[in-house]
């Protein structure tokens, strides 16, 4: 398809030049081919229509003819694969491997290597370049060619990404030397092309700057051979001299209009003749400003279309010509068909031939010859009712109407549940399951293309009828999540999230709920189509209308009793960055983030699937600051390795390593139009950079302490700085001068930024506060306050109406620059964050923490959206009714941030869970100083054990410390708890109440537990012991010393006479409780005298096990867990990013509990409901 031989023409057949047309040019390509001293790289110029693609043809044909075309990449609009440029090098590797053995070798190694490398997803261009053409070039180094292979590109203007595009060009102006290729190129002068290209010595050729009568005669000998063949054999003299010369004048220098007169004519049939003639005589009507030469030809064609035709007849042949217009990619008339239910669809379009190509042949696309009849038949001055009274201009948002109508009721006619049929036992969640790809060919073309492309259209229609009302209310109520299913078979789902963002600003809350849904099951919906009705159904929120509005399929899936919120969150995105984030920033597109982190990576992220798109590896210390040029292509970071680096965004590779300071660079910004960037370090400096050279520009020195932020005002006139020496500093970047100094931190100013208009400085300081100046005053404009803890960063929104901030106290907050009043308080973060930053329509705020997140939260004030359904319940409990279409607001407070939760919980890190030996109840123990009991059947809280006071001030008797670890007694009318205050807990688990305080150990208690008959409990320490405690006395019976480091795990056999412990020291021991005797187990699954199973799980760690006392038996009895998901034995259920972070855990049958780090507890059960 991307080949010369499979392109796609705008003249029909895919055919090279006539016989005897564009000599000149083609005479010059093969000199330039032939001469091996020629330059390695050809740029063909010219604009659309003039003929670049007919002559590409042409050149393939004569290389090939010379056996020395190394391969050929004909871009097209016209499919996914023929417009997207990351296949470029893939074809290339794949042609020359094709043409020599020892290359195939080489390039199937290295696919085998590595198979991504084939892939149109691989990000690194520059070394997928290398690996599948550079170095199985080389094993032809030897080898005498008296000629270069010519690898010819076509149309790469119509590439989708561009930005791929000019870094490909890039890539082969750098690797011309290397390698025994020319590379020939064709394009518009487009200008980031012509950017790529810059100053090089390729050479360039315009097409259009061809002297006027080559190209005329050249069109001349075209349109006199083609109408040769239309002819009929009499001795009448047609066409006359006259009739040409006026049709090639029309012409001009655009084949584009011969071509498609030609067909016109062609097209003709009997009235060849008759429809020449017309044309000439058309062409020659006096013309107004807005008329133009194709124009005449096209309103001409129209006319001609519409000839003898009233208006109903006319209506659907427009209908069919704006789904062939507006489609986001061509389909074939079958798909056509389908699609419309207009079964005289190919018989409508038959007669726009000339400007529509309408295959016979089946699969081929119904497609418009050339751009040129679209620019044309959609604008309304140019296809006015005056001119084309049959056949007026095509509205955009009209035929996008239109096409998301069709595609609506296809899908409600289509999809269904398991719409490849496949075997009921393959439809159950399993982690190993995955889509098969042979499923993707049983779904329809029509039905692919609506599943994609629905939403896209959606987003463009201005009004909505009755029509397209009912069809969207009967999708999202009964087919939502079969399209979501429909479209992870296609492998298509990064699409539906993208789709969903597009259209939920003007649409309504299911819509909202269908893509936090799909960013939330993101990667479990991805690799298996059927997990949309398992796994991701579990984790929605109680409120959310896809659980109420699809309550059968929620009622088969596990269940989540306690710890789900009420409503979505205002963070739509958590990405596990698996490192201590350090800095985040936007792309301009806000559709990527960067991040740097402590583990020397720079990652770059996609906000559609919340998954890393690239890993830019190279600094050899913590990165400390990250931030994209503006126009998204670079990314500049600094690093405690005191280095400056710039990394090419599309390639992944580094561009520019600055080196200059002389410790930690915490700040780098680049200036708003790319050319520098500016860099802040703890060796007091900060340094302004030349991108292009890597050179410093300008030291600016004055701070007297580290320099921790910088950033460069709008027009890249100033820059401004903050520092440990508690100073604000703005500086003239031409003199290097101080042109103010902010004073009024108590405290190390960490973070600093300008608003966009240079007018406002906005600071955050370990003082506790966010500052706003006047940039040109220097006074304090505003001082805001409300964080408990130090300000590790700020940002201004674009408009500069709101500030944001992150904090030490694990919070981000809006403020309002005008009123400087808190507008939200975001919340769930569990450490320090570090760095915070505004999208560019400040909808949204990413944010980098210590706890190793990247949050995406979403701080749209006014999210006013369109409702279909008459009762809303929200999730305070009140509803919102609706008697016609109307408007809500959003389900969670963007002033506080806060998601409401069922159940309270714990406020901070739960170290320890436990069930009680029925499975009916849960303890957990806290940081927060508490132990909790929770009913499992009705989730609710049935004691809180107070008494662990750490962290804050509170008057409360008991622990001292955090709760390490708990544990119900046999028959569960006790708990116990060991705490880092040192002490041993008993609890009365009905009353709340303590029976015991156990004292003793000299150090952090880690690990508690009962006997089985509840008259004892083990404990162990940070001291090194064991200690075995009698409950009724509350006596030490046995201190038992053996381990050489902290006791983290203990455990009683079944009948009491030993005891397990684990401890940091990498063993684990048995120790009989009577003589205080131990030994170190070294098996990984011994069985004790009582028939007690120990099984070790890692160097001092154990899980032990009862014959005689197991769960009431279950068919998921088996149930653990395994990375992301939990596995059982029906099915399994994957892990959420947002839930994944759990601190402690336990199992009890098909029943599991997680503890987290926030103080959230979550108790799932996994058995199904069949």
């Amino acid at each position: 398809m991307t080949s010369y031989k499979t392109r796609q023409s705008s003249y029909g057949d895919p055919t090279g030049c006539m016989q005897g047309t564009r000599v000149k040019v083609l005479e010059e390509l093969d000199t330039w081919a032939s001469n091996p001293n020629s330059s390695k790289v050809y740029w063909m110029i010219g604009m659309a229509g003039i003929g670049k693609s007919t002559i590409a043809h042409t050149f393939c044909e004569n290389l090939e003819a010379k056996n020395i075309l190394g391969g050929s990449f004909f871009a097209s609009r016209a499919s996914d694969k023929t417009r997207n440029a990351r296949l470029i090098i893939p074809v290339i590797a794949y042609a020359l491997a094709k043409a020599s053995p020892r290359i195939k070798v080489e390039v199937v190694k290295a696919i085998e290597d590595d198979p991504t490398l084939a892939e149109p997803t691989y990000i690194n261009i520059n070394e997928q370049f290398k690996r599948l053409v550079y170095n199985p070039l080389r094993t032809t180094a030897g080898e005498v060619d008296k000629l270069y292979k010519v690898v010819v590109i076509d149309a790469v203007d119509e590439c989708d990404n561009l930005e791929v595009v000019a870094s490909f060009i890039k890539l082969v102006l750098e690797w011309e030397s290397k390698i025994p290729l020319k590379i020939f190129i064709a394009s518009r002068d487009e200008y980031r092309i012509r950017n790529a290209f810059g100053s090089t010595g390729s050479v360039r050729f315009y097409l259009h700057e061809i002297e006027k009568d080559v190209v005329e005669n050249d069109i001349r000998k075209y349109v006199e051979a083609s109408l040769a063949r239309i002819k009929d054999h009499d001795s009448e003299e047609w066409p006359l001299s006259s009739e040409v010369s006026g049709l090639v004048e029309r012409s001009g220098t655009l084949f584009i209009y011969a071509a498609t007169a030609v067909r016109y004519i062609t097209n003709g049939g009997q009235d060849y003749k008759s429809r020449l003639s017309a044309l000439v005589i058309h062409g020659q009507k006096s013309i107004n400003k807005f008329e133009t030469d194709i124009d005449a030809l096209y309103v001409h064609v129209l006319e001609k279309a519409c000839e003898d035709k009233e208006l109903h007849e006319v209506a659907p042949m427009r209908d069919l010509l704006s789904v062939a217009i507006f489609l986001r990619k061509p389909l074939p008339m079958e798909a056509i068909t389908s699609l419309s239910l207009e079964q005289n669809a190919h018989s409508y379009l038959s007669g726009l031939t000339s400007v529509i190509h309408v295959p016979n042949q089946p699969g081929a696309v119904v497609a418009p010859f050339h751009a040129s009849f679209p620019d044309f038949i959609t604008n309304a001055d140019r296809c006015s009712p005056k001119r084309c009274p049959l056949f007026h201009s095509l509205v955009a948002s009209e035929g996008h109407q239109l096409i998301a109508l069709k595609c609506l009721k296809l899908m409600n006619r289509s999809l269904k549940y398991n719409i490849c049929n496949m075997l009921k036992e393959l439809t159950v969640s399993r982690r190993e399951r995955a889509n098969s790809p042979e499923n993707s060919g049983k779904i329809s073309e029509a039905l692919k293309y609506s599943c994609i492309y629905w939403a896209d259209h959606l987003a463009e229609v201005k009004v909505f009828d009755a029509k397209l009302i009912g069809s969207l209310r009967v999708f999202l109520h009964e087919h939502l999540l079969h399209w979501i299913e429909c479209i992870s078979i296609l492998n298509e789902l990064h699409t539906g999230v993208k789709s969903l963002g597009g259209i939920v600003s003007v649409l309504l809350l299911l819509v909202h709920d269908a893509r936090r849904c799909l960013q939330m099951n993101f990667e479990a919906v991805q690799k298996h189509c059927m997990e949309i009705y398992e796994s991701a159904l579990v984790w929605i929120p109680k409120n959310s209308l896809i659980r109420k509005t699809y309550t059968p399929d929620v009622s088969r899936v596990p269940r989540v009793i306690v710890g789900l919120p009420d409503s979505w969150g205002p963070a739509e995105l958590i990405m596990q960055n698996g490192s201590e984030v350090e800095s985040v920033a936007f792309s301009q597109a806000t559709s990527r983030v960067v991040s740097g982190s402590a583990d020397q990576t720079v990652r770059i992220w996609n906000l559609t699937t919340g998954k890393v798109e690239a890993e830019l590896k190279g600094h050899t210390g913590w990165v400390r600051s990250v931030a994209f040029s503006q126009d998204g292509s670079q990314v500049v970071s600094g690093s405690d390795d005191n280095t400056v680096r710039i990394w090419n965004v599309t390639t992944g590779e580094m561009v520019a390593e600055m080196k200059g300071h002389t410790e930690s660079v915490k700040s780098v910004a680049f200036s708003q139009d790319g050319s520098r960037v500016v860099s802040g370090s703890l060796d007091r400096t900060i340094r302004i950079w030349n991108v292009t050279t890597g050179k410093v520009e300008a030291e600016l020195k004055g701070h007297t302490s580290p320099v921790t932020s910088v950033a460069f005002s709008q027009d890249g006139s100033q820059v401004v700085s903050g520092s440990t020496d508690n100073m604000v500093r703005i500086w003239n970047v031409t003199t290097g001068k101080v042109e103010a100094e902010l004073k009024g931190h108590t405290d190390w100013v960490m973070s600093v930024s300008f608003s966009q208009d240079g007018s406002l400085v906005v600071s955050g300081s370990e003082d506790k506060t966010v500052r706003i100046w006047n940039a040109m005053t220097g006074k304090v404009e505003a001082k805001l306050k409300g964080h408990t803890d130090w300000v590790m960063s700020v940002a201004f929104s674009q408009d500069g109406s709101r500030v944001v901030s992150g904090s030490a106290d694990r919070t981000v907050r809006i403020w309002n620059v005008t009123t400087g009043k808190v507008e939200a308080e975001l919340k769930g973060h569990t450490n320090w964050v570090r760095s915070v930053a505004f999208s560019q329509d400040g909808s949204q705020v990413v944010s980098g923490s210590a706890d190793k997140t990247v949050r995406i939260w979403n701080v749209m004030t006014d999210n006013s959206q369109l409702i279909f359904a008459s009762n809303i319940p929200l999730s305070d409990g009140s509803r919102v009714k609706r008697t016609a279409l109307g408007k809500f607001r959003r389900i969670w407070n963007v002033k506080t941030g806060k998601v409401e939760a069922g159940l309270k919980g714990h406020t901070d890190l739960v170290r320890s869970v436990a069930f009680s030996q029925d499975g009916s109840r849960v303890v957990s123990g806290s940081d927060d100083r508490t132990v909790r009991i929770w009913n499992v059947t009705t989730g609710e809280v049935e004691a809180e054990l107070k008494g662990h006071t750490h962290c804050v001030e509170a008057e409360l008797k008991g622990h001292t410390h955090c709760v390490m670890s708990v544990a119900f007694s046999q028959d569960g009318s006790r708990v116990v708890s060991g705490s880092a205050d040192n002490t041993v807990r008993i609890w009365n688990a009905t009353t709340g109440s303590v029976e015991a305080e156990l004292k003793g150990h000299t150090n952090w208690v880690m690990s508690v537990a009962f006997s089985q008959d509840g008259s004892r409990v083990v404990s162990g320490s940070a001291d090194k012991t064991v200690r075995i405690w009698n409950v009724a006395t509350g006596e030490v019976e046995a201190k038992l010393k053996g381990h050489s480091d902290l006791v983290t795990a203990v455990a009683f056999s079944q009948d009491g006479s030993q005891v397990v412990s684990g401890s940091r020291d990498r063993t684990v021991r048995i120790w009989n409780v009577t003589t205080g005797d131990s030994q170190s187990i070294f098996a990984s699954d011994i069985t004790l005298p009582d028939g007690s199973r120990v099984n070790k799980t890692s160097p001092g760690n154990f899980r032990i096990s009862y014959p005689l006392q197991q769960p009431t038996p279950s068919l998921n009895s088996y149930t653990q867990l395994s990375g992301d998901w939990i596995m059982a034995n029906l099915r399994d259920c994957y892990i959420p990013s947002e839930y994944r972070n759990f601190f402690c855990s336990s199992i009890w049958g098909s029943r599991i509990c997680l503890g987290y780090p926030s103080g959230r507890v979550v108790i799932l059960d996994i058995t199904p409901t069949l």
